[in-house]
């Protein structure tokens, strides 16, 4: 069976590091992005099943990642990890797949992003 591909975008180390871990000991192959940019080129090498995207992040913010990746990726998930609540005004016509708020339980996660996943994934 075909291991789930995650990419796991946010600017904290730590949660990168945390997420990274955490996936895969479940099972999934993990790439990780410290900021949008970064995202943006492994997503035009690489193809997700899923990916994780945290919004306040120097050069390149989530809303613009995300953008840019859906002109790439145009139906792959995308859930935003963000403990800025003010900020997800714009998300909406960005055709995120789901919004969770940090922090959260990583086994949560887990079952939010499985969720999302092809039934082949």
């Amino acid at each position: 069976m075909k291991r789930p591909r995650l990419l796991v975008v946010d600017d904290e180390e730590y949660i990168r590091l945390a997420l990274r871990k955490w996936f895969e000991g479940c099972g999934f192959d993990v790439d990780v992005a410290d900021d949008g940019d970064v995202a943006v080129d492994l997503c035009r090498t690489k193809t997700y099943d899923a990916i994780t995207m945290d919004l306040v992040m120097p050069r390149m913010n989530g809303s613009n990642a995300i953008e840019a990746i859906r002109a790439i990726h145009p139906h792959v998930p995308i859930v935003v990890l963000t403990g800025y609540q003010d900020r997800l005004s714009d998300l909406g016509s960005l055709g995120v797949s789901k919004i969770l708020s940090k922090p959260l339980a990583l086994h949560d996660l887990e079952q939010e992003i499985r969720s999302l996943l092809p039934a082949t994934a």
